[in-house]
């Protein structure tokens, strides 16, 4: 072979070089590869870096197109669908997905109109609820308003009764309270109510007596829940105000204290009152 003919094969393998649009990035990135080595100063990373573009640059050289070609991978070959098949294919895609978003929002109104349905079922019963236990509670208060009713017209019946005894006893309460103590120099009660703390250890029945004849003995009877437990006798002097009272140690429970004259047995007045833990 000739000076000639080996020029002209250089010149195509340089050609050939120089046409892979594979050298130019290559190239760049191994200069940047080395810049980066000397600017860190591995020098033992030149001789790699050389053999491996070295080894790029020979086999790029030397591999002729047709060679390269076997390393790439063969193209599908495009089908070519005719249009009116393609046509029918969207259309019957396009068909199924309308069905398919119609049966979605019927399903879904389906569901809305079923959640509407339950909550308007809820929405009665609750009504119905509340309108029942309206009824029961206007019932217990009509029932409890009659039996009140009852007590304190009973309650008139006994203070009328008892008013018109003690005026023929010549005996009558001007006023019953029980209290928490008695201011002895003023003779006066102390915190009057009807509910005591049971802290308190013991409560006061304070009475102001009218007596229009001579010296009388009234008692004081406690009960405890409605079971008579005590009965303590006072003196009482002709007076129109004449103010006595008794104490007893207390528990809890419902508690009253009857006046009696104890001559003429007559209940002249009745106090009830409560004894609570508080």
């Amino acid at each position: 072979m000739d000076i000639a003919t080996d020029k002209i094969l250089n010149n195509n393998m340089f050609k050939h070089l120089l046409n892979d649009p594979n050298f130019l990035p290559i190239t760049i990135i191994f200069i940047a590869l080395v810049l980066v080595a000397i600017w860190q100063k591995l020098d033992r990373f030149f001789i790699p870096l050389a053999l491996v573009y070295s080894l790029y640059v020979i086999i790029t050289i030397v591999m002729s197109p047709d060679q390269k070609s076997q390393f790439e991978l063969p193209m599908k070959e495009i089908v070519k669908v005719p249009v009116d098949t393609l046509k029918k294919v969207i259309n019957k895609k396009e068909s199924e997905l309308v069905r398919l978003v119609e049966k979605a929002r019927l399903a879904e109104e389906a569901r809305l109109a079923e959640e509407e349905r339950l909550a308007e079922e809820a929405r009665l019963a609750e009504e119905a609820r509340l309108a029942k236990a309206a009824r029961l509670a206007e019932e217990v208060r009509l029932a409890e308003a009659a039996r009140l009713a009852t007590i304190e017209a009973a309650r008139l019946a006994e203070e009328a009764r008892l008013a018109e005894e003690s005026v023929i006893s010549g005996l009558s309460v001007n006023s019953i309270k029980i209290c928490e103590s008695i201011n002895d120099s003023l003779r006066k009660p102390f915190n009057s109510g009807k509910v005591f703390p049971v802290t308190l250890g013991q409560v006061y029945c304070f009475t102001n007596i009218k007596n229009t004849l001579n010296e009388r003995t009234i008692l004081y009877e406690w009960y405890y829940q409605g079971n008579s437990i005590h009965k303590h006798p006072v003196k009482i002097q002709r007076s129109n105000y004449y103010r006595s009272w008794a104490s007893k140690k207390i528990k809890i429970g419902e508690w009253y204290v009857l006046v009696r004259d104890k001559e003429t047995n007559i209940v002249l007045e009745t106090a009830y009152f409560s004894i609570s833990n508080e």
